[in-house]
């Protein structure tokens, strides 16, 4: 059976932007099981503390399973799919990034979260696409450009989108389903 997993990004939560409804539209029916888990944050936000959400339902990630991430859980999946030799079907990334340093706050969890082994995350998923905008606030456009290069994704570049959260207006997202 297919199954998704949604991942948010740094100091958020699985209940704002898009992720609910994301959920809500991919478990209609009870067709597919929908984890849209919370990862820890402040404290605990790191590869490890964030892994170990994760681990917990490692025996349900399999090579149909898709992902959609927000924002530093793009680099979070990449570097844990990498680290446990694990091939999933899709992933989705919307404003994904790996080592770019945009706020001193953010800068030692983008450190932990960075991998330079980045380009092998094409062996484990070989269907990527990377939602981007050219006006997103906290990450640059060549940074955007520079990760969906590095993972092999199909790039869907947005006007005025922002950094695809609820401040730009993204509580539903429903472009993203077409590639679901």
């Amino acid at each position: 059976m297919k199954n998704y997993f949604i991942i948010h990004g740094t100091f958020g939560h699985n209940k704002e932007n898009w992720f609910p409804w994301l959920e809500e539209k991919l478990s209609g029916g009870g067709r597919c099981e929908v984890f849209n888990l919370n990862y820890p944050t402040p404290e605990g936000q790191s590869f490890e503390g964030w892994s170990k959400v994760l681990d917990k339902y490692k025996d349900k990630i399999t090579d149909e399973t898709v992902f959609i991430c927000h924002s530093i859980g793009c680099v979070f999946l990449a570097k844990y799919c990498i680290h446990n030799k694990i091939k999933i079907g899709k992933a989705i990334f919307v404003s994904g990034c790996n080592n770019y340093y945009f706020n001193p706050e953010f800068d030692k969890i983008n450190r932990d979260m960075y991998t330079d082994r980045i380009l092998e995350f094409k062996d484990y998923c070989k269907d990527v696409i990377c939602f981007m905008s050219k006006d997103d606030p906290f990450i640059k456009f060549d940074a955007l450009l520079s990760f969906a290069d590095s993972v092999g994704g199909k790039k869907i570049i947005k006007e005025h989108s922002g950094h695809f959260n609820a401040k730009a207006g993204y509580t539903t997202f429903p472009e993203i389903l077409k590639y679901v």
